[in-house]
């Protein structure tokens, strides 16, 4: 297939070392940092078991730290192995001149300028700016599933921008500083690693060389303005500043040099130069003992390659008797109607629409369009081709196979809170009478860039369900599309707005298992007002639990903040299980299955613990736990070099080229795998580049450990939202769990607003898609 990881396998002298033994102790931690401090320069330690520290000399003739020593073999000690080479490249990387960023992964700059290269001819481009190509080594101990252990350098490649002028020289080049957020620099422990930004402020007022500041860290007032630096985020104002009038085509320019390095044929040759420049020198990781780099790991390394499985597509069900079923939902859901077409209620809903008056014309048109459809006319005769498919010709009315739909429209006079807030009110005066089912509110795009207090989709959603209406906004941009672009909106909106009234699209078909199993999804989100003030990280809580053979969706938790995460995953985890205990008539000894999806963080030990006490006391059960964590963050990327990508129509270029195809699974060890969440066909534009998969994780006190199992569970997941039909990026598990904490994360600066509510019938439906 042309599989290609960025591996580059790392061989070794297995040689036996001896090594300084310490104590470990109550402040361990503490003793490692300062043992680290000390002495960068001579020795490497490690954490070794429980209560050992282990120091390994890395230069010649030092003292020995500690009376105690024995000998350790390289080969043995893996995750030692792989601190002296880190360190030991590190040390190779400052001795040609090059300043690291960070240790682990090992990042570091070179010398290439896309910035320079993009500047018209003619044009000077300072040295003080510039975009440059940073390289990120990750040295891992590599346990592949039915393999051999090894170590492996994990090497990336993508662009930083540099902004290396103080802000005092900006303020005499006459830059303007006002609005924007300035850093200071922060050295490290380490002298080998360049010092870090660290946010000061942002700018309101220059007074001389002195800046005064608002979002401030620790409320300080000003700050020298030699003292600090820009933040990165100025650079295109920077780009302005220096280029003046020809700064769009500098923009354009190095747009396409950073589109064309994350396209995968660029950036795997950037990758394999990097290696194959490494693995033309030679390295110490002791004085006395080497270590090569080798070439990227590819299938054609049978011995050493994972294997790769076509994680099979989910089949959704369409009725209670699971007799009517399709692998493809929006097909299955024209053909058979939703799951719920004979029982839903209400089947004559009833809409109010609240929008700016100025926009009242628009928005009946697009609403008249939501409810009944879209017709667009046949091609004319010169059109040459097979005529696109219309995927919203039924309309919200017959595609979910509703008797009738009934609106009534309340005004804002213009784009302001409080002009919502009055039509929202209005709205809600009359809710007594007409009993809304649900609300249509109209928004503008750049509603999504204003403080909560003034936004008037959260003053909406305040209003609305605080009684009890669950609300489906859209932008008047989306309502001033053509037909052709409408229809993919339409559908989508009409998916979530049928699920928000408590419906159900369908359900997924799922292999009878011996166990009564329920998925856990937690999410979260950082709330809180500016980039330096108070930020609170709220936790959502989804299940998902599975019963005669299907997976049904619960909203059972309120987001909270993390403080309040523990106890709040503990209360949600009990109700859950006593509700589908007595639902699905658990007994005694039955086989229980519980597996947990996180995106935010590690389970600590003591969450597992918790579960596995809370389990003993809800019951006399056979329970099985996976604890499974879902990363965007890691450092792997896998490059299908027989994948020439699809056709990306907006710009009539190739997308995905390289990337592997959806459902592209491989398991990397019997506790890790990669999961390609992102094909070409779903990346959405050719200057995305290759995507990265999702890397699952399970804790190492799961005694479920199937990951065939749970990485097929995590991809239908991922095929279920009622969201939209496009394909996630995540499992809904996660993903409506980060769509619970950061609405109600962002509805709790709201003063008026009762986390109460929420405890209604609202709460219990799907209001947060």
């Amino acid at each position: 297939m042309g599989l290609v990881l960025n591996f580059s396998p790392l061989s070794f002298d297995d040689a036996e070392i001896e090594v300084d033994v310490l104590d470990y102790g109550a402040g361990g931690a503490e003793t490692l940092k300062r043992l680290r401090q000390e002495h960068w320069a001579t020795h490497v330690f490690r954490r070794d078991g429980a209560d050992q520290i282990v120091g390994v000399p890395v230069a010649t003739d030092v003292p020995k730290l500690s009376a105690r020593s024995k000998k350790m073999r390289l080969q043995k000690n893996l995750g030692l192995t792989a601190s002296l080479i880190r360190n030991a490249i590190l040390n190779y990387l400052v001795g040609v001149g090059r300043t690291p960023l960070s240790f682990d992964p090992i990042k570091f700059v070179a010398r290439d300028d896309l910035l320079k290269s993009s500047a018209p001819p003619g044009a000077a481009c300072p040295d003080w700016l510039a975009v440059r190509l940073m390289y990120e080594i990750a040295v891992r101990p590599i346990y592949f599933f039915k393999h051999e252990p090894f170590i492996a350098a994990v090497v990336d490649v993508r662009t930083t921008r540099m902004i290396e002028r103080s802000a005092a020289e900006l303020l005499d080049d006459g830059f303007p500083l006002v609005g924007h957020y300035v850093t200071k620099r922060v050295s490290l422990d380490d002298p080998r690693i360049a010092p870090h930004n660290e946010l000061v402020g942002r700018v309101v007022r220059v007074v001389g060389k002195t800046l005064m500041l608002a979002d401030s860290r620790d409320g300080a007032p000003s700050v020298e303005a030699s003292d600090v630096w820009l933040e990165k985020k100025a650079f295109n104002d920077c780009v302005s500043h220096v280029f003046a009038d020809r700064a769009n085509s500098v923009t354009l320019a190095l747009d396409r040099a950073r589109a064309d390095l994350r396209s995968g044929p660029t950036r795997l040759q950037r990758i394999t130069n990097i290696v194959d420049f490494l693995k033309a020198r030679q390295h110490f990781l002791l004085p006395s003992v080497t270590f090569a780099f080798n070439s990227l790991l590819s299938d054609a390394d049978k011995a050493l390659f994972p294997r790769l499985e076509n994680t099979p597509k989910p089949v959704y069900v369409f009725d209670p008797t699971g007799a009517k079923t399709d692998t493809w939902h929006d097909r299955g859901l024209g053909v058979h109607g939703p799951y719920t077409a004979k029982l839903f209620t209400p089947n004559r809903p009833k809409l109010c629409v609240v929008c700016q008056r100025r926009h009242k014309g628009q928005v009946e048109q697009f609403v008249h369009k939501f409810i009944n459809g879209i017709k667009v006319p046949p091609p004319s005769s010169e059109y040459r081709g097979k005529p696109p498919k219309n995927y919203y010709e039924k309309g919200f009315l017959r595609k979910y196979a509703l008797q009738d739909v009934t609106f009534e429209f309340f005004v804002a006079d213009d784009a302001s809170a409080a002009a919502y807030r009055n039509a929202c009110r209005q709205a809600v005066e009359k809710h007594s009478a007409e009993k809304w089912d649900l609300a249509l509110v109209q928004i503008d795009e750049s509603f999504h860039q204003l403080a909560v207090d003034q936004n008037p989709y959260f003053i909406a959603k305040d209003s609305f369900l605080t009684h009890q209406i669950p609300v489906q906004e859209f932008e008047i941009e989306t309502a001033q599309k053509r037909d052709t672009q409408l229809g993919f909106c339409l559908n989508n909106m009409a998916l979530a707005t049928y699920a928000k009234m408590n419906g159900v699209p369908w359900l997924l078909k799922a292999n009878p298992t011996i166990a009564h199993e329920l998925v856990i999804g937690l999410g979260s989100a950082m709330i809180g007002e500016g980039r330096l003030g108070e930020r609170d990280r709220y936790v959502g809580i989804t299940t998902v639990f599975s019963g005669d053979g299907n997976y049904h969706l619960s909203n059972v938790s309120k987001a909270v903040p993390m403080t309040e995460y523990k106890a709040a995953f503990l209360d949600a985890l009990r109700k859950a299980i006593t509700k589908v205990r007595q639902d699905m008539n658990w007994q005694p000894k039955d086989h229980v299955r519980l597996v947990f999806h996180a995106t935010f963080k590690r389970y600590s030990q003591d969450e597992v613990d918790s579960v596995k006490k809370l389990m003993t006391e809800l019951g006399t059960y056979e329970v099985e736990y996976a604890f499974l964590q879902i990363s965007d963050s890691h450092p792997y990327v896998l490059f299908d070099k027989g994948q020439a990508g699809t056709r990306d129509f907006d710009t009539g270029g190739t997308k995905g080229v390289y990337a592997p195809t959806r459902a592209s699974a491989l398991q990397l060890s019997n506790r890790d795998a990669l999961l390609c969440l992102t094909g070409p066909s779903e990346v959405k534009r050719a200057a995305d580049g290759i995507p990265r998969p999702v890397f699952l994780s399970l804790h190492r006190d799961s005694s479920f450990t199937d990951m065939t199992y749970l990485t097929r569970q995590v991809f239908a997941f991922a095929c279920h939202s009622w969201r939209t039909f496009l394909p996630a990026a995540h499992p809904v598990t996660t993903q409506y769990s980060d769509l619970i904490a950061r609405t109600l994360g962002n509805m709790s600066l709201l003063e008026r607003w009762n986390p109460d509510v929420m405890l209604g019938k609202i709460g219990k439906t799907r209001w947060f898609l």
